[in-house]
């Protein structure tokens, strides 16, 4: 924690990650890139941050990704920003977090 006689050490946010020993300030701790998350707080390494799945997406230093919202989806991985979540067309649905949307049953619309 970049304080002098500090009785502890500050971990890096979750989506952040740094290998450097000795660091004195969080802006040694770099963000996972978009696309990607994590939630471990202390990281040490870029590795850490996975991909986020399809239906879902995230900006830079992500704890966690973001749902596509119900009646959109992705089939993307990695996504960078909600506008990768595409409206399912007339006849299908999706829940969020979508990878595809589902086609109405019979009898339904």
């Amino acid at each position: 924690n970049g304080a002098t006689g500090a009785t502890t050490c500050s971990d890096c946010d979750a989506g952040k990650y740094s290998g450097a020993t000795g660091a004195t300030s969080e802006a040694t701790c770099s963000e996972c890139i978009a696309g990607k998350h994590s939630g471990i707080s202390g990281a040490i390494s870029a590795f850490i941050c996975s991909e986020c799945d399809a239906g879902k997406y995230s900006g830079a230093a992500a704890a966690a990704c973001s749902d596509c919202i119900a009646g959109k989806y992705s089939g993307a991985t990695g996504a960078t920003s909600e506008v990768t979540c595409s409206h399912c067309n007339a006849g299908k649905y999706s829940g969020a977090a979508a990878a595809a949307c589902s086609e109405c049953s019979a009898g339904k619309y």
